[in-house]
């Protein structure tokens, strides 16, 4: 199995910028399973998407964005997964305290209960899993990459309690098959990786002040071979069916990373964090949120 490099991408600006540039967001989700607008959406260069396919969660937790483009956190165009509604993942959905919030009744994956264990911090059952299968094929032997950004409403509070994740399965399920990681060599997931790259100065999304994300570029260290390869890409609740968490992927391609401003670090090695943390106010709003839905 391939290692992967992280690229981290940006450093963290004064949470006070949200309130005076929100408006100025752009961010427009569309919710879609339809695997056309999704292949759409997600492709990048160098590669052919044969097919995409969801595995599980509801229609309400997928779908495609664009115009993420409100300084100072910037993704290109993708797809959006959401243990919620992908139409509350939007500036107009932000709250200090316990929103957005959707109970999907959706279960977990086989595989994400079984690579929790020992890799999420305080894991004990996943739920509301949003599954995606992307095939893809490469005329020639490649590294492959994507962009992604990883933000919760479980922090700044529930980090290492409800440990909400983003996983990434490369040609096949297994523990081994993971391949997204952040520049600690850590599963992507809230408390951990957000101790090293988080802001809360997001002024796209519904994960800004007090709550955060994180932005990472991802992609394979080694060639694969050429012909064809999956990838599996899941963002799930964990221990829980409360507060959402979402992940928007872009420019999944062929090649090496693209784009980043950050170090780019082999996995194993720990590089300095890219941003300092910013912690928001409102936290006892959510405190007494979590309390009374317990």
């Amino acid at each position: 199995m391939s290692k992967i490099f992280i690229g981290t991408v940006f450093g963290a600006s004064c949470g006070a910028i949200f309130a005076s540039v929100l408006s100025a967001s752009a961010l427009t989700i569309t919710q879609t399973t339809t695997p056309a607008d999704l292949t759409t959406a997600l492709s990048g260069g160098g590669l052919a998407i044969t097919s995409v396919t969801v595995n599980n969660g509801a229609s309400s937790q997928f779908g495609t964005y664009t115009g993420f483009t409100s300084p100072p956190v910037t993704i290109g165009n993708g797809v959006v997964l959401s243990t919620g509604q992908v139409i509350q993942t939007t500036a107009a959905f932000h709250s200090s305290s316990g929103s957005p919030d959707t109970n999907t009744g959706q279960p977990g994956t086989a595989e994400f209960n079984a690579y929790g264990p020992g890799h999420i911090t305080g894991f004990n059952n996943s739920n509301d899993v949003a599954s995606l299968t992307v095939n893809f094929t490469l005329s020639a032997p490649s590294q492959v990459g994507f962009d992604f950004i990883f933000g919760s409403v479980e922090f700044p509070v529930f980090t290492n309690s409800f440990t909400d994740a983003f996983l990434a399965f490369l040609d096949g399920t297994a523990t081994a098959n993971q391949i997204s990681f952040d520049a600690s060599n850590n599963a992507v997931q809230v408390g951990s990786s957000f101790a090293g790259q988080l802001t809360t100065a997001d002024t796209n999304t519904a994960f800004s002040d007090p709550h955060g994300l994180l932005k990472l570029q991802t992609f394979t260290a080694n060639q694969l071979s050429a012909g064809a390869h999956s990838i599996i890409f899941e963002v799930g609740d964990v221990n829980d069916h409360a507060l959402d968490s979402a992940v928007f992927i872009s420019n999944l391609h062929a090649g090496a990373g693209t784009g980043g401003t950050g170090p780019v670090t082999p996995i194993g090695t720990v590089p300095e964090p890219a941003t300092l943390l910013l912690f928001g106010s409102g936290l006892t709003g959510l405190i007494w949120w979590r309390v009374r839905h317990t």
